[in-house]
């Protein structure tokens, strides 16, 4: 069969993404475009793959393992496989190719494109830790301090490529999800990446001004602040504003409403979006095509928001006018006396030998009387697993809004020791499960503590 006389049979909004060698050997049996015998044999070179696979992953001790075992490996290889094909500029090539090259060839040229994937995704997530946008949103921390990094520690390649670790619990601006494995990370990084170099065009004052107005408990959201900077920066351009700031007034949202209603009758909402997305990008001077495509693409989706704000006289949920700052009153933290070294050597070898943990909560409060002692002391290797949720249940506010002041945003000590991020790991499960007027609190005190150059 000539494949290149049948061009374009095969669409590829018809194929699966996660799983696209299966669903393009599917289409291709619908429409008849591989032969009985070139099934056979695809069939016979993919059980070829998997015996040599099942035999690595056994180390050579067997060739068996569980059905279930031996599903994720065929799934594994399967997914090697469709990255490759997909590489290729249309469907009807990724038949061609199944037709005339060995699937071990196919397999190996996989493989590669996803270690060089998997490498630029580490080299992203690096630059995304230090691109130099900080914020206190709890999903965005959790998923560039544990959650993706989490992938790269995990991630096993050879035997099931397929698969997604890690914890991706922030939300992009758009993200249809229809990737898994490295491409999926890869397309996340490289999006966050991008959003992150758009959010940096601003003042970071005003982003936290927009967060807030949003929402008091925006930390705790899973929002998209790419998204929101976006919507508010076109709203500012719509205005007659200099989208380079992000405040909106409140007779801005009246103005928007005005405009926007009157444009709806003569250029449709989508079109008027579209030409507010490239002029952004030009006053911005936004040149990245990946940029571009991500802020035209995010600024599309506005459209039925909009229109449902319109009609609900509700646009200030879509651009989010600022609300008044809050007053803050600041507290000037002055620690206690540190202790000499051998005396708090003394008390964390007490610790060490105690197996109680209301000893050990008792020894602490009576003995460790500063910030600098208390955070050594959680660094020490005394303290392990349930026993900081303890701890930290004797902590009051106070105490705890301390030591949540010391819990860096992202990535900005790259020296930091596995046990000082255990016990921030912990601290911030601790606050996690509080209740949330609680957790508020704690977080407004935290805000409010100026802990002086000797603490930061």
């Amino acid at each position: 069969m000539n494949v290149l006389s049948r061009r374009n049979l095969i669409q590829r909004k018809n194929l699966s993404e996660a799983s696209f060698l299966p669903s393009l050997l599917q289409e291709s049996h619908r429409l008849g475009l591989l032969s009985a015998s070139q099934f056979e044999r695809i069939q016979l070179q993919s059980l070829q793959l998997l015996s040599k696979l099942t035999e690595r992953y056994t180390g050579g001790e067997s060739s068996s393992v569980k059905v279930e075992t031996a599903q994720g490996l065929m799934s594994s290889i399967f997914y090697s496989i469709g990255i490759y094909l997909k590489s290729l500029s249309d469907p009807d090539l990724a038949i061609e190719a199944l037709q005339e090259k060995p699937l071990a060839e196919l397999y190996r040229g996989g493989k590669q494109m996803a270690r060089e994937q998997l490498s630029r995704a580490r080299e992203l997530l690096r630059a995304i830790q230090n691109d130099g946008f900080v914020t206190d949103h709890v999903a965005y921390n959790d998923t560039v301090q544990e959650g993706l990094p989490g992938f790269f520690s995990v991630y096993d390649l050879d035997f099931a490529a397929h698969d997604t670790p890690g914890s991706i619990d922030y939300p992009l601006s758009h993200d249809p999800m229809d990737l898994v494995g490295v491409e999926y990370i890869h397309s996340y990084v490289q999006k966050l990446f991008r959003e992150n170099q758009f959010c940096l065009l601003f003042p970071p004052q005003e982003i936290q001004r927009l967060l807030h107005s949003y929402s008091e408990h925006y930390q705790d959201l899973l929002v998209n602040i790419f998204g929101l900077v976006l919507t508010n920066a076109i709203g500012s351009l719509l205005a007659r504003k200099s989208p380079f700031s992000l405040k909106l007034e409140p007779s801005d949202s009246l103005y928007l409403r005005q405009k926007l209603i009157s444009h709806q009758t003569k250029t449709p909402l989508g079109d008027l979006l579209d030409e507010a997305a490239r002029e952004l990008c030009q006053q911005l001077k936004i040149s990245d095509r990946f940029l571009q495509e991500h802020i035209a693409t995010t600024a599309a989706g506005l459209s039925p928001r909009i229109r449902l704000a319109l009609e609900t006289r509700q646009l200030a949920s879509v651009f989010v006018p600022f609300r008044e700052a809050p007053i803050q009153n600041l507290v000037q933290f002055e620690d206690g006396v540190k202790l000499s070294d051998d005396a708090f050597r003394g008390i964390l070898d007490e610790i060490r030998e105690c197996r109680d943990l209301p000893a050990k909560i008792t020894i602490i409060q009576n003995e460790l009387h500063s910030l600098v002692d208390l955070v050594d002391l959680l660094e020490g290797y005394c303290i392990f697993d349930d026993e900081f949720a303890g701890i930290f249940q004797a902590l009051g506010d106070m105490e705890l809004a301390l030591l949540a002041k010391k819990l860096p945003t992202y990535g900005t000590d790259l020296h930091i020791t596995e046990n000082a991020k255990e016990w921030q790991r912990r601290l911030r499960g601790f606050l996690a499960d509080m209740n949330l007027s609680r957790r508020e609190r704690i977080r407004e005190l935290a805000g409010n503590i100026d802990l002086g150059n000797g603490y930061e």
